[in-house]
């Protein structure tokens, strides 16, 4: 009974040691992954079941699938910022605002999801791909501003749900964008 208690004193005792002496060095703070399923899908891609995560392991992580899993919340997705590769179609995920860090994101697929404002998407400047059909987006202003940012340009492609748009999309966004060289493709409801 006695080493028991001396041995969580000591595992308490380290893990303040540790958070301590990381304080200072951005690399090794820990991140907590608020969403427990997508907290688990990056262990996996990382290869790193156990132990704390470090905003020095999301770095190393490029492509992350996680299709379906119900993940509902993308806290501590944006120190992921190397990852060029995000597929989170069919999760009921509403707040996309970690994506905005992103910067080095090629492809991402929110086809099927919550998602109804896309704001987070205006600043990432490699931006090539990206698949919204049935969100529940009306407003696709920051693919425009995405566009002129340098972002999204020719030979790149956008899939929306084009009937759910709003005026301003379908007269002047939509258009732009086509005219920036970007392939526009709307699909329907039963395609998401």
């Amino acid at each position: 009974m006695r080493t028991n208690w001396i041995r969580r004193i000591g595992t308490t005792a380290m893990a303040a040691l540790l958070v301590v002496s990381m304080a200072g060095c951005p690399a090794t703070t820990i991140v907590v992954i608020n969403d427990e399923v997508l907290d688990a899908a990056i262990r996996a891609a990382l290869g790193h079941p156990l132990g704390f995560l470090t905003r020095a392991d999301l770095l190393t992580l490029h492509s992350l699938d996680v299709r379906e899993l119900d993940i509902r919340n993308l806290s501590g997705l944006e120190y992921c910022t190397n990852l060029t590769f995000l597929d989170l179609s069919g999760n009921p995920i509403s707040d996309i605002t970690p994506l905005s860090t992103l910067i080095n994101l090629q492809s991402l697929n929110l086809d099927g999801t919550d998602v109804y404002d896309i704001a987070a998407l205006a600043g990432l400047p490699n931006l090539d791909s990206v698949s919204l059909c049935g969100s529940l987006i009306t407003d696709i202003q920051a693919l425009v501003t995405n566009s002129v940012n340098g972002g999204l340009g020719p030979g790149d492609f956008v899939n929306l749900t084009c009937g759910s748009l709003g005026d301003q999309a379908e007269t002047f966004d939509i258009p732009f964008l086509e005219g920036e060289g970007v392939n526009v493709v709307c699909c329907d409801d039963s395609e998401s």
